[in-house]
């Protein structure tokens, strides 16, 4: 399983090279999302949300921010 972190990132890849899932448990990618302020913290989605064809996934933040995920084309 491959992790990824947000940062400060306003766009990129999600993944690095062909993901494949965890052993059982299907997990494909992990999400991280950190601050970059003086006393760093991870930063958890308030509301998570796929669209209709499961190709993209939405996430809001607690700060008000929202990512967009196209996990077919491998963006973010």
């Amino acid at each position: 399983m491959q992790s990824t972190d947000l940062g400060n990132k306003e766009s990129g890849k999600i993944w690095h090279r062909k993901p494949s899932p965890a052993t059982r448990d299907g997990i494909i990618v992990n999400i991280i999302h950190n601050t970059s302020d003086y006393l760093p913290k991870v930063l958890r989605f308030l509301n998570v949300a796929f669209d209709s064809s499961g190709d993209c996934l939405l996430a809001g933040d607690h700060q008000g921010n929202i990512y967009v995920f196209d996990l077919y084309g491998n963006r973010l």
